[in-house]
């Protein structure tokens, strides 16, 4: 019996040993790790409860492009199936009313198509061939809707093609082709705007020719199918000055395309509307203020409902104050769900139709990417946080309980070492709170001194949070012996109005100074930061804020902005969105050029003796290319060691894998020359 009681507790005390050896048996993370984690989106469950839709997207080094294909697996749990090719593209699944049909876009030979397949994948027929325009129209919602009764679906493309002398974003560049353009928003985020309207159409379930049902010199997207099946429900710019302002309206269209209804008529902007399952009213998501950005807005997006048949809107997320996106009827139309933006968190929510209580449903420390209600009361979500890649995870009635339904990335969590992050938060300049985290390096000893990257985010309205897939830079820096430390300063979406409007009119000051309290409350905080080894990174506002911090001081050694403002002046006029100066900056330049020009990090370049990587898309019209070079040639000439990376074939930010590979490893080369 002793024997026994000895043989236990050895076994006991083997197990800490055991965890801990696999624990440091784990691999750091390396540049491959970032393409073979894949992404799940697109989440529904299907009429019947049994089935659940979704998408799985990844990225192949060897291909140097990107992949997604749509999956089926049981609702209850057991084994996804893919139904269409693992290596094409595939995309927007929804399923039919009865459950047994999934209709699609897809590529193949002949270019971008509508599709339809039975629930097993079996039977694939191509309804029709459309294009898309790559004008820029902001935020879109859904661009694939069935009609209730299941024999027809609308969808949204591009109409005809009036500036022929647009090259397409996959022609090379002509240099006999005169372009001559008329219109300001002439440019997309990448390459020229082909600047054609895109359309709702309709066509049959059986196929034939599709009908074209909104007409005019106005763009109509994000559709929803009224339950009645006589509407259909999108938004529109009515103003006629769309190149001038965002002010999206929602809009009926008559199914015959014999008619349109403007229901709002509001000076702010309205997005995604969703009819209700008994058709008397629509959710969408809305802004109320005038002169709002396409991207990067301060206003918080609410969530909206309002009566189908016209009437005063009810805003559901005032009682939150947070960001709030995708709205979900409950299928007895009485609630609304929508998840929001919550200090580094994306939470789930729910509040009565009418207005009321906003009532917490899901509010772990991660991100809620993608979600599906089932008839029961499930809850069914894509869920990630900082260690662990996207799943899809099931819950009871209110987000009661939890369940992990699939394991698409359980391999690399088994052989890679994720680094945890460390949430902090601090008293700013002027006492206000601000929250951010630290990524220590891979194999952290105690009494060792480790150089450190200090990452700032892009809009300036977005958040660092709990996502995975906004760290993985961050991994690799981590996993070659550097401290990682990203903030959410006045500005980031995730923590209400009034600080959300914190940098509005004031880019460069009060975010500023967020950004240098953290550095000093960490450096003080943690000792094994050498403050003689600081460096800064960031991307599209954050790369802004790079080049802000070293023309403002010289504690860092090394930077790398990406996607960089430098001259708000020459980014306004060149800009593809030039909304974005006029709601963030206060205005136009030329009404104030003085204080645009003070805003502007070239006016202090003088100050800057920063070793400065640039990194920059060739085609990137959000930000151009040009503001990475004014700021290269001025540092040439000044002396201070640069040099500038410009990627063809990229827009706004680097997303091919080979680009990729290049990015992180041109980075992690620069910090390693300057901080080690």
């Amino acid at each position: 019996m002793y024997k026994k009681c000895f043989l236990y507790i050895f076994l006991l005390l083997l197990i800490p040993f055991f965890v801990f050896s696999q624990a440091v048996n784990k691999r750091p993370w390396n540049i491959e790790d970032t393409f073979r984690i894949k992404n799940i989106g697109n989440l529904q469950v299907s009429p019947d409860n049994r089935y659940l839709l979704f998408t799985v997207s990844k990225r192949s080094l060897r291909d140097n492009r990107s992949y997604t294909s749509i999956w089926v697996m049981p609702a209850k749990g057991g084994e996804p199936v893919s139904l269409t090719s693992l290596n094409g593209s595939a995309f927007s699944p929804r399923w039919s009313p009865d459950g047994r049909k999934i209709a699609y876009f897809s590529t193949d030979k002949d270019g971008l198509g509508l599709w339809i397949m039975n629930r097993d994948g079996s039977v694939k027929r191509k309804l029709t061939i459309l294009e898309r325009s790559n004008a820029y129209l902001g935020m879109r919602g859904n661009e694939l809707s069935w009609s209730p009764c299941g024999k027809m679906l609308a969808y949204t493309a591009a109409g005809p093609r009036h500036y022929t002398n647009i090259p397409r974003p996959t022609d090379p560049p002509n240099g006999n082709d005169v372009m001559v353009v008329d219109r300001l928003l002439y440019k997309a985020f990448y390459y020229y705007s082909d600047l054609r309207r895109t359309y709702v159409w309709v066509i049959s379930a059986d196929g034939g020719k599709p009908r074209q049902i909104s007409f005019g010199d106005y763009d109509y997207h994000s559709i929803s199918w009224s339950p009645d099946g006589k509407r259909i429900a999108c938004v529109s710019n009515r103003t006629g000055k769309d190149d001038y302002n965002a002010n999206n309206d929602i809009c009926l269209l008559s199914v015959d395309g014999s008619d349109m209804i403007q229901l709002t008529h509001t000076v702010g902007p309205e997005y995604t509307p969703v009819y209700s399952p008994d058709g008397k009213k629509i959710a969408y998501l809305g802004r109320i203020r005038d002169h709002r950005s396409k991207e990067s807005d301060a206003e918080l997006r609410k969530v909206y409902v309002i009566p189908s048949d016209g009437g005063a809107p009810v805003n559901l997320t005032a009682p939150l104050d947070r960001w709030s996106q995708s709205p979900t009827w409950s299928y007895d139309s009485k609630e609304v769900y929508f998840t929001a933006q919550n200090s580094g968190r994306v939470c789930l929510y729910r509040a009565p139709a009418d207005g009321g209580k906003v009532i917490p449903v899901i509010e772990d420390n991660g991100q809620i990417t993608s979600f599906s209600l089932g008839k029961n009361g499930e809850i069914f979500y894509v869920y990630t946080d900082f260690t662990h890649p996207p799943e899809i995870y099931w819950s009871i009635v209110y987000g009661s309980g939890k369940e992990k339904l699939t394991s698409f990335n359980k391999k690399i969590t088994e052989e890679v070492e994720i680094i945890e992050s460390e949430e902090f938060s601090y008293p700013s300049f002027d006492g206000l709170r601000i929250e951010g985290w630290l990524m220590k390096p891979y194999g952290f000893k105690k009494g060792k001194k480790y150089p450190m990257v200090l990452a700032v985010h892009g809009g300036p309205h977005g958040q660092y949070g709990y996502r995975l897939s906004r760290t993985y830079l961050f991994q690799f820096l981590a996993a070659n012996g550097y401290v990682v430390v990203f903030i959410n300063p006045r500005g980031s979406s995730g923590y209400g109005q009034k600080f959300s409007d914190g940098c509005v009119g004031d880019l460069g000051g009060g975010d500023y100074k967020d950004l240098m309290c953290g550095v000093d409350y960490v450096l003080k905080k943690y000792d094994f930061i050498d403050p003689d080894r600081l460096g800064v990174t960031g991307g599209s506002y954050g790369g802004y804020m790079t080049n802000w911090i070293i023309t403002h001081t010289n504690r860092f050694k090394a930077a790398v902005p990406v996607a960089s403002i430098s001259n708000l002046i020459s980014q306004w006029g060149t800009d593809a969105n030039t909304l974005w100066f006029e709601s963030d900056g206060g205005g136009m330049p030329f009404e104030n050029y003085e204080k645009a020009w003070d805003m502007s990090p070239l006016k202090y370049i003088k100050n800057c003796n920063t070793p400065t990587l640039f990194i920059h898309g060739a085609w990137d019209f959000c930000v151009n290319l040009g503001q990475a070079e004014e700021m290269f040639t001025a540092l040439k000439k000044l002396g201070v060691e640069t040099v500038l990376a410009i990627y063809p074939n990229e827009g706004h930010g680097v997303r091919q894998p080979a680009h990729i590979v290049d990015y992180y490893e041109r980075t992690l080369n620069w910090f390693n020359k300057y901080l080690r």
